[in-house]
């Protein structure tokens, strides 16, 4: 599932970066989550539609969950994505451990915030300063959209550590009917912004739509559900291993399809977070290790 997860992750900016050329930004996000929503509903449904399995309920952390979990996230990349390259956004979301740490130990998630952790979170907080080095651009003088646009990639890794935590914090829950019901409130809130903004949802090409479905069916409905059931029952430190995988595999699909030119800049900085990303987690993965040992 880790393996998978980084792969359809790390493939996601290429196809995000390909629909952008047909659709908006907030359409776009709108129609992955709504196809999603569809899908993950109907499986829902079939398997007897249960959401919580306790009397115990969380439906004010259920309807957060929903909206930095899918739908926030995809609109601040989606709309990021304008000005920055596919292998960024890849890289940036390999900065979302980086914010799992503090958050967690805030949160007091008996997640410790050891000197080895610390010592990677410094690390990898270099390697996003270095992200917003001024040759992560599209050759555009719009100079404060391509910052704004590096922000919303950072913010939405961010949105999703946030949504690891509070996720880990719900009841006992159907997996199916977790991933169902925060598509279900994302598309609420993706929609009402994309009407409000961006007008009623425009005419699009065969192209675009099949892009759409894809974007819809791997990366946000079949991801989703992966990713629930994992941070459930591993913990998001674990989830957190995919942050190898996606980074490199963002910078090879966008290297090889697109055509992207990487600055050292993007190698340094790719280095050093992922670096620092192991350091933080060195103690939790040679935990993991032993255990599949055994």
């Amino acid at each position: 599932m880790i393996s998978t997860l980084g792969i359809v992750w790390g493939s996601t900016f290429l196809f995000i970066e390909l629909a952008l050329q047909g659709i908006t930004p907030l359409w776009l996000t709108s129609a992955r989550i709504v196809f999603a929503t569809a899908i993950t509903s109907i499986i829902w449904l079939i398997r007897g539609g249960k959401l919580f399995l306790t009397k115990e309920t969380a439906w004010l952390r259920l309807g957060i969950i929903g909206i930095i979990s899918t739908a926030l996230p995809f609109q601040l990349i989606s709309w990021g994505q304008q000005y920055v390259t596919s292998s960024f956004a890849g890289l940036a979301m390999a900065s979302m451990p980086l914010f799992v740490l503090p958050l967690a130990y805030f949160f007091n998630t008996n997640e410790a915030l050891d000197r080895s952790k610390f010592i990677g979170l410094v690390i990898g907080f270099l390697g996003i300063v270095i992200l917003f080095s001024p040759n992560f651009t599209l050759g555009s003088d719009t100079s404060i959209f391509i910052i704004l646009g590096k922000l919303a990639c950072i913010l939405a890794a961010f949105c999703y550590a946030s949504n690891s935590i509070l996720m880990r914090k719900l009841p006992n829950i159907d997996p199916v009917g977790l991933a169902a019901v925060s598509l279900l409130i994302g598309s609420v809130w993706v929609v009402t912004w994309a009407v409000a903004i961006e007008g009623p949802p425009p005419t699009i090409s065969t192209d675009t739509l099949l892009i759409l479905i894809l974007l819809g069916l791997f990366p946000t409905a079949m991801a989703n559900f992966i990713r629930v059931v994992l941070i459930r029952e591993a913990g998001p430190v674990f989830l957190g291993i995919t942050n190898y995988i996606v980074p490199l595999w963002a910078a090879m699909v966008g290297a090889l399809i697109l055509k992207e030119t990487l600055p050292i800049e993007f190698y340094m900085a790719a280095a050093i977070t992922i670096a620092g990303i192991y350091i933080s987690q060195m103690k939790a993965l040679a935990a993991l290790i032993r255990s599949f040992k055994r």
